[in-house]
């Protein structure tokens, strides 16, 4: 039994019960037979803390009722999935209006509005085009097969858990816990220093730390340049 914040290391298939097809797993040779093999996707058990909320209600909320080690078949109704199907979230646009944007669409296009919306194109007929903005999983039953493979207690392990979820690459940042000052020092290897998003690594690193491990604790990130480094 697991309680809010503690850290899990997770593996999972995920399939639609309707037809079993798999949309999602941790498992590179699962992803493979089933034919959604990313080469941009890191395979192996998926850190999961729990409240955080970044898997389906459904798949979190069995969680906490299992043990290390247990593994479990799950199925998980849409309301605790991805919703029901709403019919208000099929939008009508007219062809002309897609076409003067640059667009020709056709069944399975997805298109992204400037609001941020996210539809995908049903149909195309007499000048109208229907897209739907429900999400592609709305009103799916899935079935989760889930097997918790560790419980990350020790707060060096949870901390190395966070680096290597927001630096899955192999040059990762080092750390050094200073408890009598109550600091964590990261140290940012040059290797990554031009990172386009790395401020945005750092900053949602240091509140992870905060929220999940440190919660009194300051995050300190060390970048050293030398003159080697700058005349590369």
């Amino acid at each position: 039994m697991f309680k809010d914040k503690d850290f899990l290391l997770v593996d999972y298939v995920g399939k639609i019960k309707n037809t079993e097809r798999v949309i999602d797993t941790t498992i590179e040779e699962e992803a493979k037979k089933a034919d959604i093999h990313s080469e941009d996707k890191k395979y192996g058990p998926q850190l999961v803390i729990l409240g955080e909320h970044r898997l389906i209600k459904g798949l979190e909320d069995a969680l906490y009722n299992m043990n290390v080690d247990e593994e479990k078949e799950i199925e998980i109704s849409p309301e605790n999935a991805y919703g029901k199907r709403d019919p208000s979230k099929v939008k009508v646009v007219s062809l002309g209006e897609l076409r003067k944007q640059g667009m020709t669409p056709y069944p399975g296009m997805p298109v992204r509005f400037s609001d941020g919306n996210f539809g995908i194109v049903k149909s195309v007929s007499g000048g109208r085009v229907y897209i739907d903005l429900n999400h592609p999983l709305a009103g799916e039953t899935l079935v989760y097969k889930v097997k918790v493979v560790k419980h990350i207690t020790e707060t060096n392990e949870k901390i190395q858990a966070l680096i290597d979820r927001w630096f899955p690459t192999s040059d990762k940042p080092g750390f050094e816990l200073l408890n009598d000052s109550k600091v964590l020092k990261v140290r940012v290897p040059d290797k990554i220093f031009l990172l386009e998003d790395l401020q945005t690594r750092k900053l949602l690193l240091a509140r992870e730390v905060i929220n999940y491990v440190l919660e009194d604790f300051q995050v300190i990130y060390e970048e050293t340049y030398t003159k080697q480094l700058l005349t590369r």
